[in-house]
């Protein structure tokens, strides 16, 4: 799985601070609990400074510059107010399906791929062929 680079911008209230260096990551997902990780990291931080974090948030962009998702650092009070108990099972089933469909999805890219040698392995014969053909009238023409 090849790696992306996310740029996650702070904006606090209307101020956006860019940044400029961003993180290789394999998806979104992973750049979602980064940018919920670094908020919980700085929450603490932020109240012992006075500063309200609830007027934070992290703008997720690609490489591109379009904005792929927003972390309010809401949503680390909102996490703390939630029981951990035990995982859900429409959840389980969903991790579950994720799973299978990332290995599906690889699998299908291996096909693809072998398809696409044999492809151009059977170009490669026609255009040989071809060729030949081509000059097989020259042989049996009288000269």
């Amino acid at each position: 799985m090849c790696a992306i680079r996310y740029f996650f911008h702070l904006r606090i209230d209307r101020e956006l601070h860019v940044d400029d260096v961003g993180v290789e990551l394999t998806d979104l997902d992973s750049a979602y609990l980064e940018a919920f990780q670094a908020a919980q990291d700085m929450w603490g931080e932020l109240l012992a400074d006075r500063c309200d974090p609830l007027e934070r948030s992290f703008e997720i962009v690609d490489s591109d510059g379009r904005l792929l998702l927003i972390v309010p650092f809401r949503e680390v009070l909102e996490r703390a107010r939630k029981p951990m108990g035990r995982i859900p099972d429409q959840v389980r089933s969903a991790q579950v399906l994720l799973e299978r469909t990332r290995t599906l999805a690889n699998s299908l890219r291996e096909e693809i791929s072998n398809a696409q040698q044999m492809i151009a392995t059977a170009q490669r014969s026609m255009r040989q062929t071809q060729r030949v053909l081509e000059g097989f009238p020259k042989l049996l023409s009288p000269e």
